[in-house]
């Protein structure tokens, strides 16, 4: 599991039960530890589940919205809605009220990338980690940011042509990484990016853009003039 380490600015009213740092929660169960050990079982089998039937969606806000929501709308009724409270992981994450500005111009970013369909194959791994950083920072989510943002970041690998592998990632590297991307220092990142990253058959590319964007869409044009 890669989110080992707690938000500062955790003990809030509106999402945590009172005088703790327990986020409140369908199953209502009040010890963190309790809370945790279910959470992971749960997210487990959805995160399982979604690899297999991907959410469909347009990368963008929306997209990272209802990836959130189905992996954990059996837990939070908050799921899938973006955090109205200011939270940080060592670095201060986009502030709350500006999630939707930074969304918009993030994600019109990667739609002017062509979703990374038309990148050259060699770039692709590159910008898969610049997202997933970028996303990072936006964590628009009070909890499951990573969890959300990495099944995004494979969805969006296939469709780019790539097959992304999180599996052998520990949740040191995973800090040491985000923390330097952060900072613009990319070269962790990068690193990891180039070793989970195997390219995937154009046909196995052509049904993941044809599973998020429909196999007569303007994106599966994309692919054929590339070729």
């Amino acid at each position: 599991m890669l989110e080992k380490y707690s938000y500062d600015y955790e003990h809030d009213s509106k999402y945590c039960y009172a005088g703790s740092g327990v986020l409140r929660n369908k199953l209502n169960i009040s010890d963190e530890s309790d809370l945790r050990d279910a959470e992971r079982e749960i997210t487990s089998m959805w995160l399982l589940r979604l690899k297999a039937e991907p959410v469909r969606g347009s990368f963008d806000l929306d997209h990272l919205r209802r990836i959130h929501r189905r992996i954990f709308s059996d837990i939070y009724p908050w799921a899938g809605k973006c955090r109205t409270v200011d939270i940080s992981k060592g670095n201060v994450f986009c502030r709350a009220m500006y999630i939707g500005e930074y969304a918009r111009e993030l994600f019109g970013g990667l739609a002017e990338e062509n979703w990374l369909i038309t990148a050259p194959r060699e770039k692709v791994p590159e910008r898969l980690a610049y997202y997933l950083s970028e996303i990072n920072v936006l964590h628009p989510f009070r909890e499951g940011n990573g969890r959300t943002q990495r099944l995004f970041t494979e969805y969006l690998g296939a469709v780019s042509g790539y097959h992304v592998d999180f599996s052998d990632v520990t949740a040191d590297e995973m800090i040491r990484a985000s923390a330097d991307a952060f900072a613009k220092d990319y070269g962790r990142l990068n690193g990891m990016f180039a070793r989970i990253c195997t390219p995937i058959t154009v046909s196995e590319q052509r049904k993941a853009i044809g599973t998020f964007f429909g196999v007569r869409s303007v994106q599966m044009k994309m692919l054929k003039e590339k070729k």
